[in-house]
């Protein structure tokens, strides 16, 4: 279970507390930012330009124009340059997440903040010689309750982002995982890659080729050399060096996952604290090595 809830931490991070650095400079009066990449930001995001010591608020999110482009709704006010570390970075109401915990803490610091506590597993029998393992989580949202619609409002954008990044990651990636880098170019129609640590892998192995904006799952064929694995279908994609591309051997298998049921009726007036809760579910197929039996009494 800790492994997957590290999952789930991981997975919501990404969403409510996305950043990206900027490529190419901003200019006083830019609508369209260059960007590392754009994934996991949306329509009517809200975001901050920062570097280190400022940034610009408030700035919503017009349209994601491809991979690396990102058009916003008002032109930028100030020069933000590469030089800088500059970066985009979501908001909700102006504010950033403050943490997302593990467990329920009796006491959360700093809000808005999230948490994430094991609820109960399950198992049942899939096939002959495997089970079903069944893992439900429970996800809290947390934002202080400073005037009741604004509050509300915050509560309901935080939800929305989380559920939408769980429900793009049907297939969590959960640990223990290996991973390793490409020691040539990917095309799109190759079938043999070229790795740099071919110990990872055997005939059968389930792999993850992924790099900034997308990933691809395969089977590994064969082991051909001390530096080539030959995959069960072509790559799909063009994968480069350059875009640090890992491959992640997988030794677990999630067939689904979901965010069964959000409750927006959590209200703790005492504390003017407003909360949400999202129900959570993941299926693994557990391999079930049953024989030899072990012995009833040595």
């Amino acid at each position: 279970m800790e492994y997957i809830l590290d999952s789930v931490r991981r997975i919501i991070a990404r969403w409510v507390s996305t950043q990206t650095a900027l490529t190419v400079n901003a200019e006083p009066g830019d609508t369209i930012l260059t960007v590392n990449t754009s994934n996991r930001f949306r329509e009517n995001d809200e975001v901050i330009i920062r570097n280190s010591t400022q940034g610009e608020t408030p700035v919503y999110v017009d349209s994601i124009i491809d991979e690396t482009h990102i058009q916003i709704s008002d032109p930028v006010r100030f020069r933000w340059e590469v030089g800088d570390n500059s970066i985009l970075e979501k908001m909700f109401n102006q504010n950033m997440v403050q943490g997302v915990y593990l467990g329920d803490p009796d006491v959360i610091p700093r809000y808005p903040a999230i948490t994430v506590t094991a609820l109960n597993r399950s198992s049942e029998w899939l096939t002959l010689d495997s089970t079903q393992e069944t893992y439900n989580i429970q996800i809290g949202i947390y934002v202080r309750d400073s005037n009741q619609e604004g509050a509300y409002r915050f509560l309901l954008q935080m939800v929305d982002t989380i559920q939408k990044g769980l429900k793009q990651n049907i297939y969590p990636l959960v640990g223990p995982y290996n991973t390793t880098t490409l020691k040539a170019d990917i095309a799109a129609t190759d079938t043999f890659i070229k790795v740099n640590d071919i110990s990872l892998f055997e005939k059968g192995s389930r792999i993850n080729i992924e790099d900034r904006w997308k990933v691809g799952e395969f089977m590994v064929q064969s082991v051909v050399d001390f530096e080539t694995l030959q995959l069960d279908r072509p790559a799909c994609y063009t994968w480069n060096l350059s875009d640090n591309t890992q491959i992640i051997k997988l030794d677990r298998f999630f067939f689904n996952s979901w965010p069964a049921t959000i409750d927006y009726g959590k209200i703790f007036k005492g504390t003017m604290l407003k909360a949400a809760t999202i129900d959570w579910f993941a299926w693994e197929e557990l391999i079930q090595n049953t024989f030899p039996r072990e012995t009833s009494i040595l």
